[in-house]
């Protein structure tokens, strides 16, 4: 009975404290506190490109959530901070970073094409205006990378674009008004 673990148990349980691999099978580890055997599982990275196009949305997410998560800035007359106004408006046992992502990326990911979509009928003089709104955040927003089929490197994201998808994010998650043309919001 190769690669089979078989114990015969009398009394009281007792569990093991086991970490790593065996047989090339199964993994051994910790989740949460408790003992855990899973099955080794070894995933396949195929490139394509809605796997990028996924991947590249949690970038500009990410982008986003770092910015949100140490701004000390107020947008539009606001009495708190977009991350305290998002933990106030999560649901129940949600955290307020997972709110920011579903509201940004939303259902097969329509809110984050709408966002680019409004974003690309903007004016050159609309898209400065977005980026340097970003570029006057405290801390600045940053621009996002991006990544088309096969893994080759796409055409990043500005600042601003950024900034305008994490805008339209808030909107969605009932937290700010709809981006437009080029009134970025103020943060002070």
């Amino acid at each position: 009975m190769r690669g089979i673990i078989m114990a015969k148990v009398t009394g009281p349980l007792m569990s093991l404290d086991a970490s790593g691999g065996f047989a090339s099978t199964l993994v051994f580890g910790k989740w949460k506190g408790r003992n855990t055997v899973r099955q080794l599982v070894t995933p396949s990275n195929p490139q394509s490109a809605l796997q990028e196009a996924a991947r590249n949305a949690v970038r500009v997410v990410g982008v986003a959530q770092k910015w949100a998560n140490v701004s000390t800035e107020k947008g539009d007359g606001r009495l708190v901070t977009d991350k305290q106004a998002l933990t106030a408006a999560a649901p129940a046992g949600q955290a307020w970073n997972g709110f920011l992502s579903k509201s940004m990326i939303g259902n097969g990911a329509d809110n984050i094409e709408n966002a680019q979509a409004a974003w690309d009928l903007l004016t050159g003089p609309n898209k400065t205006a977005w980026d340097d709104a970003a570029a006057g955040l405290t801390p600045p927003m940053l621009g996002a990378f991006q990544t088309d089929a096969f893994g080759v490197a796409g055409t990043p994201l500005t600042a601003g674009n950024v900034f305008y998808i994490y805008t339209y994010g808030l909107y969605i998650a009932g937290i700010g008004d709809a981006p437009v043309a080029a009134t970025p919001p103020v943060y002070a």
